[in-house]
């Protein structure tokens, strides 16, 4: 057993010592700063499944923090729920593949109602389209 929870904790910490460290994570933190504690606005994250569930814990994480922050699923996004969306707002979606339809839907109502409101993109695929068409 011992072996197997060693053999565990070195392949995380292996994919963690593999997360590329660009000048995103910069760009990000100047994004939320400036939207959350400049301009009174709040961080909205989104993303499906398991991705979903990340961005809900980002979410609640941020507020305890006091961060305003708020969990907003793509799918109820298009069904009324894009209204938690204010104009000094920041998105963060989160999608392994990039290819996320609901994720890709949700930015479309975005850009329609709110297009200046920027997104910060977390995907696992950095030539998806959705890592390709957005800033950070």
């Amino acid at each position: 057993m011992k072996e197997k929870v060693e053999k565990i904790f070195k392949a995380e910490a292996s994919a963690i010592m593999n997360i590329p460290v660009t000048d995103s994570y910069e760009k990000a933190v100047g994004l939320i700063y400036e939207h959350v504690h400049v301009k009174k606005g709040k961080l909205v994250t989104s993303g499906m499944g398991k991705a979903g569930q990340m961005a809900h814990d980002i979410a609640t994480t941020f507020s305890s923090t006091g961060t305003p922050s708020v969990f907003l699923h793509p799918s109820e996004a298009q069904h009324g729920d894009l209204g938690v969306l204010q104009e000094n707002d920041l998105l963060m979606v989160i999608s392994n593949s990039g290819k996320t339809r609901e994720i890709d839907e949700l930015l479309f109502l975005k850009n329609n109602l709110f297009p200046a409101i920027p997104v910060i993109v977390i995907t696992g695929s950095e030539n998806s389209p959705l890592a390709q068409r957005l800033i950070v």
